[in-house]
């Protein structure tokens, strides 16, 4: 039996393994290792993931997630299993080696996780050849939930959006500016509170303000990011997460106009995950 786990900030995805079968599907809270203690990760794994497996033996963990970086931060992570699940071998990585693994498998690529934040590298089939540092939504994240939020959030606080998509917006939102000023200001998790507008943006991205406005947070994204990679059109893109899924047409029309070939769009890097490693169940 094998468990592999996919975790974000907000939740980790467990799939337990026998036979190349998924027998149980858990879902807990994010186990970002800047955020929690081994305590923590102890603690979730020991009333969540372990009643379901009853007294079956766990071989292999392979654990993909958000903030997993360094040594220090993943041994965060390793203690906590290692501690849940004596005996097992355990494989601690960050989130973009999943999302490679999940896209691309023992072939070479360019793969990106595009969600609240973004993030991409370039993946030889084994390793992460290049990984260009996204610098968080202020300084960087190019293509993320929370720059497309906090740009389009720029021009509606500054009336420069036509008439129609300010109304839309006003009935869909209902929010006065003083209350975005406290969601960016004051209140926790920003990145979160910025990306959840891009919901509104996909909703109205047949209006062309809104399209134009789309088009250049993603050609961002490749100027800034895609394109900084050694022979990066030589090599398919693909990408995981909710923003790149949901706006996966754009994108890919960006990616031509860049001349970068795409692969596949997934909105969870789970499945490829299951593939990636069902030889070793």
């Amino acid at each position: 039996m094998i468990i592999i786990a996919d975790s974000g900030s907000t939740k980790t995805e467990w799939s337990v393994v026998k036979n190349n079968r998924v027998l149980h599907k858990v879902l807990t809270a994010g186990l970002n290792p800047y955020f929690v203690t081994t305590r923590d990760v102890a603690e979730v794994v020991s009333t969540s993931v372990i009643p379901v497996i009853a007294h079956e033996t766990v071989e292999s963990i392979f654990f993909y997630g958000s903030g997993c970086s360094t040594p220090d931060k993943k041994k965060v992570i390793d203690d906590a299993l290692r501690e849940s699940f004596p005996g097992a071998q355990t494989g601690i990585e960050h989130d973009i080696m999943g999302a490679a693994r999940a896209l691309f498998q023992d072939k070479p690529g360019i793969a990106c996780i595009l969600g609240t934040g973004s993030n991409s590298c370039l993946y030889d089939g084994k390793q992460i050849r290049e990984r260009n540092f996204s610098a968080g939504y202020i300084f960087g994240d190019e293509g993320s939930g929370a720059v497309i939020g906090k740009i389009f959030m720029t021009e509606y606080l500054k009336d420069r959006p036509p008439r129609e998509i300010i109304r839309a917006f006003d009935e869909t939102w209902g929010l006065t500016r003083e209350q975005i000023l406290n969601g960016v200001y004051k209140e926790a998790n920003p990145n979160r509170f910025l990306a959840s507008f891009t919901r509104f943006l996909k909703e109205h991205i047949s209006h062309p303000w809104v399209h134009k406005l789309m088009e250049s947070c993603f050609d961002d994204f490749f100027k800034e990011q895609v394109s900084r990679y050694t022979g990066y059109k030589t090599v398919p893109l693909g990408c995981i997460g909710s923003v790149g899924y949901h706006f996966s047409d754009l994108i890919r029309h960006i990616a031509q106009m860049h001349g970068v070939k795409t692969g596949s769009f997934e909105i969870s890097p789970m499945q490829g995950l299951l593939r990636y490693h069902r030889s070793d169940d």
